[in-house]
């Protein structure tokens, strides 16, 4: 309080009172209501720090739940088989690019390389457990990236025709210490640069039984894929992206619980029997504790003693709005993980324009994470792999070690979608391709397909017709040939980690 509000507080109490009132007003007018600290706001507790000293104490709680909703929960599992199914399906498929140095296409190099991928993608030669190939582990990659927030890949090598092979590694397996090592700093077993660069990170040992040693290991960060997205500046590991709406699944899983307990008791009909004598009417039984049991049969007309009257449970509940509260927070739920109730519940609303809309808007959430997918799994590893294969004298490249980006060079065929009404789709893409607005690769992209590949395949097709004396409607030609650049690579998919379907659907 300044000397002149004390001044006026003396002269006149009442004037002093009013220019309280009157400064608390503007301050109120003046702030945030999302910063309010009055009675209506002090119930909302943050906390401050950087990303890791708030997650450290809070991620593996995290992890556990998520784990129990994955073994328990339905519309848990309707979020991680939605971003599954969409962003892996049948798998992120590599077509090398390789570019000699005149800049056209080593069409040799590529086919070799087609081959040796192939190879080695089957499980006994990509999994070092030789359970699960590439694209099982891509599914693998995009689940635990889900439910735990992160997935650790070792690179690792036995002898073998390609030496070179992943060994996933559980999170819990990463030490939860915060100390130091030589000039770096260890957060939550990540073991960091000053810039917040990884260096390595620290593993501790676990037998094929479970039990676990506390005496941590390295792995230098550059044998090791860490598969996390970061979303603060200060963030090492990964959280859960069940975190935001954890809760709300419980409980709405809690709630559906009591629901069938409580429809359960009310399907029970019960009577009671109550006397003044301690007498009973009727055909009496007792159970093994002397406790007398009556039948009630369809149809019977029971006549009871003076004194004795009879009274039926009635257990209430109400059903109705039962729907209501699972529809609304499953769409809470969805929307918290970023995408429709449509295809997290598998419950389709609306007309076809209304379905189509919400088909795009989850596809915008979709090609982000394989995008995300591309670029922090399955481009190393083909990086890896191209290494590997250069290293055991599977291909030519003598000058790999001073031009490696050349033979790195590679396009992901992402899995493609099918659309509700193929028929307008099908049009309009054939209208794009005569109007030169985009390409037989974007278009065969969208599909999961590979457009060289189906050229081919039409190709050898229609040589057979012919050979067969077979005259086919899709081969007669009743318009004008397509212009042959529409069938180029488009300039944006000659880059390493980029999908073949980007940009397809504006």
């Amino acid at each position: 309080m300044s000397f002149i509000e004390k001044a006026i507080e003396l002269v006149s109490p009442s004037w002093a009172l009013k220019r309280a009132w009157a400064k608390a007003g503007i301050n109120e007018v003046r702030n945030y209501d999302a910063a309010r600290t009055d009675r209506l706001g002090n119930d909302w507790i943050t906390v401050d720090g950087t990303a890791e000293q708030i997650d450290r104490h809070q991620r593996d709680i995290i992890r556990k739940r998520a784990r129990n909703l994955e073994r328990n929960s339905d519309l848990a599992e309707g979020v991680a088989s939605a971003l599954d199914r969409n962003v892996v399906g049948t798998g992120i498929k590599p077509q090398p690019k390789v570019r000699k140095k005149s800049g056209e296409l080593d069409v040799k190099t590529n086919k070799t390389l087609e081959t040796l991928w192939k190879i080695w993608a089957k499980p006994q030669n990509c999994d070092i457990t030789g359970q699960s190939d590439f694209y099982e582990l891509q599914s693998l990659a995009i689940r635990r990236w889900c439910y735990d927030g992160e997935a650790f890949f070792n690179k690792t090598s036995e002898k073998a025709k390609i030496p070179f092979q992943l060994q996933m590694m559980e999170p819990d397996r990463v030490g939860s210490m915060n100390l130091s090592y030589m000039d770096n700093a260890i957060l939550s077993g990540v073991e960091v640069k000053d810039t917040l660069r990884p260096v390595a990170y620290w593993f501790y040992h676990i037998d094929p039984q479970g039990f676990q040693t506390y005496e941590p290991y390295r792995i230098e960060a550059k044998n090791m894929i860490h598969l996390w997205k970061k979303k603060q500046a200060t963030q090492v590991r990964g959280i859960s992206e069940l975190a935001r709406v954890m809760q709300r699944i419980h409980n709405i899983d809690e709630y559906l619980d009591a629901e069938m307990i409580a429809a359960r008791v009310a399907a029970c009909f019960a009577a009671f029997v109550e006397t003044d004598d301690g007498q009973t009417t009727g055909r009496t039984m007792t159970n093994d504790k002397g406790q007398k049991l009556d039948n009630l049969t369809p149809g019977i007309v029971q006549y009871l003693r003076p004194g004795q009257k009879m009274t039926f449970a009635e257990p209430k509940r109400n059903a109705g709005t039962a729907r209501e509260y699972v529809e609304i927070q499953s769409r809470k739920t969805a929307a918290g993980v970023g995408l429709s109730a449509d295809v997290v519940t598998r419950k389709i609303d609306g007309n076809f324009s209304a379905a189509r809309q919400n088909l795009l808007e989850d596809r915008k959430t979709f090609i982000p994470i394989q995008r995300f997918l591309i670029t922090h799994f399955c481009q190393p590893v083909w990086e890896e792999f191209i290494t590997a294969c250069v290293l055991a004298g599977l291909i030519n490249a003598p000058d790999f070690f001073s031009d490696q980006e050349r033979y790195f060079d590679c396009v992901w065929v992402t899995p493609g979608w099918t659309w509700i009404d193929p028929l307008k789709e099908v049009n309009a893409s054939k209208e794009e391709l005569k109007a030169g607005i985009t390409t037989l690769a974007e278009v065969c992209g969208t599909q999961g397909k590979d457009w060289q590949e189906v050229l081919e395949q039409a190709a050898t097709e229609k040589a057979m017709a012919e050979e067969l004396g077979l005259e086919l409607d899709i081969y007669i030609q009743d318009q004008q040939p397509l212009d042959p650049s529409l069938f180029e690579d488009p300039p944006n998919q000659t880059t390493k980690g980029v999908g073949a379907q980007d940009g397809a659907e504006e």
